[in-house]
């Protein structure tokens, strides 16, 4: 195996389906895992842990590690792409991951009475079932008002 190569991508697959993507280019390492139990996955960050140093024999490390949970491992060595493939299209890719949508405002739901009326028509509703033999007509109006109140909740309009 290569000794400290700076851009590369090496996959660990397992015979039960697990995969895991480890990929390095440009002195960044991003990482993708799929199916991993629980041993799977915290040996997984360890190795992204190790890789991140990008020391050398941390790859051969990292794949003795994996080797010991079953997984097999493929490196390949990412300095054959053409760089100006493979540049443009990464930038372009962390511009558009990093430009967050903003329209103006925020969307937030408009100041309202109705969770207040529902929380106190529910309370109503349970202090009737409470004292149930002699306030049935407590526990009526408050399921009632709960009911109206859901339905004046849930068709209120939006800002």
């Amino acid at each position: 195996m290569p000794e400290n190569l700076e851009n590369y991508e090496v996959i660990y697959t397992h015979p039960g389906g697990a995969i895991i993507t480890f990929t390095r280019q440009d002195g960044e390492l991003d990482a993708l895992a799929k199916g991993l139990d629980s041993e799977q996955f915290w040996v997984f960050k360890n190795v992204k842990a190790l890789l991140a140093r990008n020391d050398e024999g941390d790859l051969d490390e990292a794949t003795r590690l994996m080797s010991e949970l079953g997984f097999t491992s493929r490196v390949r060595e990412l300095s054959d792409l053409p760089a100006a493939q493979s540049t443009p299209a990464r930038e372009a890719a962390l511009a558009l991951a990093s430009t967050p949508e903003t329209h103006g405002h925020v969307h937030l739901p408009g100041p309202s009475y109705w969770p207040i009326l529902f929380a106190a028509s529910v309370f109503i509703a349970l202090v009737g079932v409470l004292l149930w033999e002699t306030t049935l007509f407590v526990t009526v109006i408050g399921i009632a008002m709960t009911f109206a109140c859901g339905v004046g909740w849930g068709l209120e309009s939006l800002p």
